[in-house]
Parts: structure tokens; C-alpha cells; sequence
């Protein structure tokens, strides 16, 4: 096929090329010829436009696509309209001994053509974002006149008093970064503040009198000002709720794991990227969760990212909570699936919302399972401080067949009976409940990444369309470890780190003597 297309259109070009320079000659001999003609005999333009013309009144003409009479005009401009006037014809004959000789070519290049047209006519006239029936700060008329409804029903709610607090107690006011209170280091939950130098008291005129007389014996006294800045303080302002950054076994974990491992994987997972630090965390914490699998991102945000947008396409449907992170915001955007919002942790609201759509679904003549439909929320609130009411939020899924994905990154380590999170925590379980959870390694857990688990299926799907997993560098050896670790911390298996650390300590004193005894 390519073969004979290549060689008509060789031949094409050839007689092509043939035409134009037999063109390009002719037209350069007959424009000699005519200005001579013409200098010679000035005056016989005086008798009529006609006659200026090249043949003078004998310029008639009669053009059709098969003969063409130009009997007064040059050779070239005579050559040059009969090639114009019998491309059509030239081509209509090359079409059709093309279709006769490779109908399949013919056939490809049509639907081509086609497909390029159709592109251009029908292409969506409005970006795809704003094409949301429900936005942000543009609410739609049966919003507006609900929330006049409640506004006369409840009427305003009373402002709260305004409290201001202190630290250490005292009636004085700090603040940091404006040079009253300097953080010299930050240990687990506190911080411990730089305590100010004393200053000599100012007295009286007595008082200098005794420490200049003191100072003339050599003796310095001073007498230095209580200073009400306290040692240290609460940090609310941290996201690390255990501790985790500044626990000294998890750093020893952390060192070995460096010396062992080095820096980092140089590479995504999918090539040569995956050590065994990963898959170790991974089975880590699918058995702690209890699922059947686990997916390791090497960063937290990016594992939600990729996850929503794994799984959501073009056509799709996600009802989203109106207080979601920004890392799931970015992947609802990159889904580019059809969005609708609900008001942050409102269940009626929600309720409207699936409500609205399944009425859509009767009037398209649509079913629910025709298009893959999710709601994404998150356990604990990161902008919000909330917990998601789990249980009414579950119920709405299953009755509307939805499937529910769940950002716990800030609940596991801190809700729930054994530390996992809010699933635990409202009684539910994951993979039953709950389809797709993502949870965050850096809060709770003094790691770096992120962990998308759930069944087999939903784990592997992410191993080849999960942008983080696949484009991104994988997480470091030495995080991973620490990963593991602070699952055995939740789990109450410290004593078996502890071991483990002690275990290569000797082996590496063992390892130091012999290279000595070597070297002796």
C-alpha cells in the first residue's frame, strides 16, 4: 500500500514539474515577443482597449474543463489555464485508479478527512471547567432562595466573644516572629523558646554607689530581672500529632536505613525504582488497614492527586465536598470529569445533590451504572479541623450507587481504637464502606509519601494509570523504613525495632573488627 501510493504520487509531482517548466519557458519566449510588438506600433493602442490586448479584437475565448479555444493568447497563458481548468479531471483519475488499486488507503484517508472536519465543526465551544452546573461563588437560583429561606426561618446567629490567650500563664502577651519570642528547637509536640539574657536592675543613686564601690574590689554584682518568657509552649501549629519527627528511635531508624540504602531510589517504580523498603511499607500497611493491597506515592498530596484522577475520566461523575484539601481539588481538575459540589459536610445538602442527578437519569433514560459515579470527602478535614459524618454519608452512597473515595491522611495515627483512622472511628471498614482510601505519611507517621489502598484491583489499576506512581521518582529507602517503623509504633511492636536496631549495631561492630583484625 505504501509502495504504490508513494510511486503515484511520484508521478503526480513529475508531470507536475513538466507542466511548470514547460510553462516558465514558454511564458518568458511570448512576453519577449509581445513587448516587441507592441514597442514597435505605440499608436495602435489609440483605436480601443481592445486592441492592446495581446492579439489585439481577435482576443475571444470559449474555456470548458475538456477543450479549451484560445486561439489569440500565448502559448503559456493558453498552457497554464488548461493545466488550472483540467486539475479536477487529472485528480478525479488519480482517485480513482488509487481506489481501484489500494481501496483500503482510499478508505483510511477518507475517515481522516472526515474526522478532521467533524474536529473543527463540532468541537466544544466552552472549556469543560465551566461548564459546572453548580460553582463556587455563583450559586443558582434555587440556592439563593434556600438560603433566603433559612436566613428568615433561623435568622442570624449570635456572634461569638472574642478571646485572646496567653502563654505560660502570665497577663503578657507574646508573639512569634515579631522578635518577643525566639523557638531555639522544637521537640515532639513543643516548642522550647530562647530564654533572654538577664538585665541588670536599674536603681537608685545608692545602688550605683555599692557597685562601683563593689567593682572597685573586683567584684561584679548584678541584679538581674525575672524574665516571664516561658521555657515552652503547646505547638498547635504543627501537623506531626505523635511526635513522630522527633521520636529518637525513629531517627535511628532513619540513620541505619541511610548508611544502607543511600539517599534515594533514582528511579520511578514502574523501572527500576522499587526496592524492597517499598514493598515492605506497602504490606505494612495494607495488613495494619486491612485491605488487600497498597500503593506507595513518594509524595502525600500527589497520592491523592493521582488517585481521583486514576480513576475519574471525561463523562465520569464526582460529588465533591465544598471543604476538600487542595490536593484533591487538583485532581478532581485533571479528571476532568463532570463535578458538583455540596456544602461542606451538609447531608442534606448532599442528599439534593444525588437527588437532582437521579432525576437526570430519568429524564435521559440514563441507568446509574452507566457512568462511574463517586464521592470524595475526607475523614478528618485539613482546612476544616471536622470529621465527615461517615455513617449518613455512606448510607447516601449505597442507596444511590456511588462509590466513596476517603482522604484520611489526618485521621489515621489519632481516630479510631487502634489508630486507623475515621473509618474506625464511626465503625465502618474499609473496602466495604469505603471503595478508594488515600492517607498522608507525613502526619502521623514522620514519613514522606502518600498510600492509596483498597483491593487488588484498585491497587493495581494505579501501578499504570497513576501519574505519581508512574512519572515521579520513587520515595526514598530510608522514608519507607521510617514508614515501617511508625506502623509498629501504632501497633505496639516498638520492642521489635529496638531489636532489629541492636541486632545491626553488633553485626557492624563485628564487621569493624574483623576489618581491623585485616588490617593488622
Amino acid at each position: 500500500m505504501t509502495g504504490k501510493f508513494t510511486e503515484n504520487a511520484h508521478n503526480l509531482g513529475h508531470a507536475t514539474g513538466r507542466i511548470l517548466r514547460r510553462l516558465l519557458l514558454s511564458g518568458a519566449a511570448s512576453a519577449v515577443t509581445t513587448t516587441t510588438n507592441h514597442a514597435a506600433d505605440p499608436a495602435s493602442c489609440l483605436s480601443g482597449p481592445a486592441s492592446c490586448l495581446p492579439g489585439g479584437n481577435n482576443f475571444t475565448s470559449t474555456i470548458g474543463v475538456d477543450s479549451i479555444h484560445l486561439s489569440s493568447v500565448p502559448s503559456a497563458l493558453s498552457d497554464l489555464v488548461r493545466a488550472i481548468f483540467a486539475l479536477p479531471n487529472r485528480y478525479r483519475h488519480w482517485w480513482w485508479n488509487l481506489l481501484l488499486s489500494d481501496p483500503l488507503h482510499v478508505l483510511v484517508e477518507t475517515l481522516l478527512i472526515v474526522m478532521c472536519i467533524a474536529l473543527v465543526l463540532l468541537q466544544r465551544r466552552s472549556d469543560w471547567r465551566f461548564s459546572q452546573e453548580r460553582k463556587k461563588l455563583n450559586p443558582t437560583e434555587e440556592e439563593v432562595e434556600e438560603l433566603l429561606r433559612e436566613w428568615k426561618e433561623e435568622k442570624r446567629k449570635p456572634l461569638g466573644n472574642r478571646k485572646e490567650g496567653t502563654i505560660g500563664g502570665g497577663k503578657k502577651k507574646y508573639g512569634v516572629g515579631n522578635g518577643e519570642l525566639v523557638v531555639e528547637r522544637i521537640e515532639g509536640s513543643r516548642l522550647y523558646f530562647e530564654q533572654p539574657e538577664a538585665k541588670p536592675s536599674k536603681g537608685g543613686g545608692a545602688n550605683k554607689d555599692i557597685d562601683s564601690s563593689d567593682n572597685s574590689k573586683g567584684k561584679s554584682k548584678s541584679n538581674p530581672v525575672a524574665t516571664d518568657v516561658p521555657e515552652s509552649a503547646l505547638n498547635f501549629a504543627t501537623l506531626d500529632y505523635l511526635s513522630s519527627t522527633s521520636n529518637r528511635i525513629l531517627r535511628s531508624v532513619a540513620r541505619k536505613a541511610l548508611k544502607h540504602y543511600g539517599c534515594g531510589s533514582c528511579g520511578p517504580r514502574g523501572f527500576y525504582g522499587t526496592i524492597d523498603a517499598h514493598l515492605e511499607a506497602e504490606e505494612a500497611v495494607s495488613e495494619f488497614l486491612g485491605t488487600e493491597g497498597a500503593i506507595l506515592y513518594s509524595d502525600g498530596a500527589s497520592a491523592a492527586t493521582s488517585t481521583v484522577a486514576a480513576f475519574a475520566k471525561r463523562g465520569d461523575l464526582l460529588i465533591v465536598d465544598e471543604g476538600v484539601s487542595e490536593a484533591l481539588l487538583v485532581g478532581v481538575t485533571l479528571s476532568r470529569a463532570n463535578v458538583r459540589y455540596f456544602r461542606h459536610n451538609d447531608v442534606k445538602d448532599l442528599r439534593k445533590v444525588l437527588e437532582k442527578v437521579a432525576a437526570q437519569d430519568v429524564t435521559l433514560k440514563r441507568k446509574a451504572i452507566d457512568q462511574r459515579r463517586f464521592l470524595v470527602v475526607e475523614g478528618l478535614y485539613r482546612n476544616w479541623g471536622t470529621l465527615a459524618p461517615l455513617n449518613e454519608i455512606v448510607k447516601l452512597k449505597e442507596e444511590f450507587c456511588y462509590r466513596l473515595i476517603l482522604d484520611d491522611s489526618h485521621a489515621i495515627g489519632v481516630l479510631g481504637q487502634n489508630g486507623k483512622g475515621s473509618l474506625e472511628h464511626a465503625g465502618l471498614k474499609p473496602m466495604v464502606h469505603a471503595e478508594i482510601l488515600t492517607y498522608g505519611l507525613e502526619n502521623a507517621l514522620g514519613s514522606v509519601g502518600g498510600m492509596t489502598v483498597g483491593s487488588e484491583e484498585v491497587v493495581d489499576h494505579q501501578r499504570l494509570s497513576g501519574a505519581g506512581y508512574c512519572f515521579s521518582a520513587s520515595a526514598p529507602p530510608f522514608l519507607s523504613k521510617v514508614c515501617l517503623a511508625g506502623i509498629r509504633r501504632l501497633e505496639g511492636r516498638m520492642d521489635e525495632v529496638r531489636k532489629e536496631l541492636m541486632e545491626e549495631d553488633d553485626s557492624e561492630e563485628e564487621k569493624d573488627k574483623e576489618g581491623r583484625g585485616r588490617h593488622i
